[in-house]
């Protein structure tokens, strides 16, 4: 059956016992199949030159055009799939087999997923990356507004326009991002998943202003105090961790990720062991913890007698660099602005300003200090010693950060024990 289909015309059609066609006289080819139950559908007939009749559904049959085609839209859909038939060309199977190709192609968030699962693995030459979830988190914020794209198409000036807006306010993140992403899609084109890496070609956005903010005594004054008057408000296992960090002067994702079972006692010592798998050279350090670093380490192996002794609000997790980070970033600051690695570099200043010997303070903070063979012989000939002298090096700096901290600061108490080296 055929008639000149109108909205008025569609909305009368009635349901029959049996599905059935009525064809439209104005567009050859289309119809609208009514079923039983009175749902409507878009119906296309058509013959590719040279082939056998097909037919085809171009889904439900919507007058208002709201949840499916209107009438122009379906005569519309139908004369472009009659003309390519004309044409010898199969426009539904075209599209079909472009839709293939688009899903086939790999996307960004898939590329970064299989990257992030290659720099962890153990099988990985060199060994899993220890800044693994780091490059992960970066390659996602940085890429956030393409994970759904194929990775293959994105272009230089996508990675430029990315990173063109971040260094106006950090050319140092920036630059870490254009490597971080350089670094993936260079992975990605010997593994086959793309053609090319966008970054190639791209400028560098430098390393932005040196980082040499050292806090002086008034402000480590200031900011423990602050500490210890609820810190606006921040979570109190970031106050403790930060704590923790000038205390020992490590690296805060080191301390954040702290376990209870790296720590243990020996004799009256607590030494916490960090492990190989969490160390940036990858060689595991004990650190004796002394005074102020000691008493919260063991506050917090009360409240968390197992597993992270830091955690999130929620407790499911060890806290993380980038979440203190977001910590101090959110709050109003006691004091100029510093970031958590300021506070290892205040560390480092106030050892040397000790007179502690350089070697030892890079013991102290985790730093390869002195020529291969020096190493060699700290490793294997002089580890004890050097464990004294990092033992010796911390009590003394505790000493120094109970007299800041409390506004008690002796004058002439700044002691040279460089023979100590």
């Amino acid at each position: 059956m055929r008639k000149r289909l109108t909205a008025v015309a569609i909305a009368a059609l009635k349901p029959g016992a049996k599905a059935y066609y009525v064809g439209d006289d104005v567009q050859s080819g289309l119809r609208i199949r009514v079923a039983p139950s009175g749902a409507l559908s878009w119906n296309v007939a058509y013959r590719v030159k040279g082939g056998s009749p097909k037919t085809t559904s171009l889904g439900p049959c919507d007058p208002d055009g709201r949840s499916g085609l209107g009438l122009a839209e379906a005569r519309e859909r139908a004369a472009d799939i009659l003309k390519a038939a004309r044409q010898g060309r199969d426009l539904l199977a075209e599209e079909a087999a472009t839709r293939a190709a688009a899903s086939a192609r790999m996307s960004v968030d898939d590329l970064i997923t299989r990257y992030a699962k290659s720099v962890r693995s153990p099988h990985r030459r060199g060994g899993p990356l220890r800044t693994s979830d780091d490059i992960e988190r970066r390659l996602r914020r940085a890429l956030s507004a393409n994970l759904t794209s194929p990775a293959e198409d994105i272009s230089r000036a996508d990675i430029s326009g990315l990173l063109d807006e971040v260094a106006e306010r950090t050319p140092r993140e920036a630059e870490k991002r254009r490597q971080t992403i350089g670094a993936m899609f260079r992975w990605g084109v010997t593994k086959g998943f793309v053609g090319h890496d966008p970054t190639a070609g791209t400028a560098s956005y430098g390393v932005g202003a040196l980082r040499d903010r050292v806090l002086d005594p008034d402000e480590i004054r200031t900011l423990w105090q602050w500490f210890g008057d609820g810190a606006g408000g921040m979570p109190v296992d970031v106050v403790a961790a930060l704590k923790v960090q000038l205390g020992i002067g490590a690296r805060v994702g080191e301390v954040a990720g702290m376990e209870a079972l790296e720590l243990r006692l020996e004799n009256d010592r607590l030494l916490w062991t960090l492990p190989p798998a969490r160390s940036k050279n990858k060689a595991a350090r004990v650190t004796p913890l002394v005074g102020l670093a000691r008493q919260i380490v063991e506050e917090q192996l009360c409240r968390h007698k197992k597993g992270p002794l830091f955690r999130t609000l929620e407790g499911r997790r060890a806290l993380r660099s980038d979440d203190i980070g977001a910590a101090l970033g959110n709050r109003q600051l006691p004091i100029a602005h510093f970031t958590s690695h300021d506070l290892r570099r205040t560390v480092v200043s106030q050892l040397d300003e000790l007179g502690i010997a350089l070697d030892t303070i890079a013991a102290v903070v985790g730093h390869q200090r002195g020529t291969k063979a020096t190493r060699t012989l700290v490793r294997h000939y002089a580890r004890a010693r050097l464990d004294e002298r990092v033992e010796a090096a911390l009590t003394a700096w505790n000493s120094r950060l109970a007299e800041i901290t409390s506004g008690h600061e002796a004058a002439g108490n700044v002691v040279a024990i460089r023979s100590a080296s």
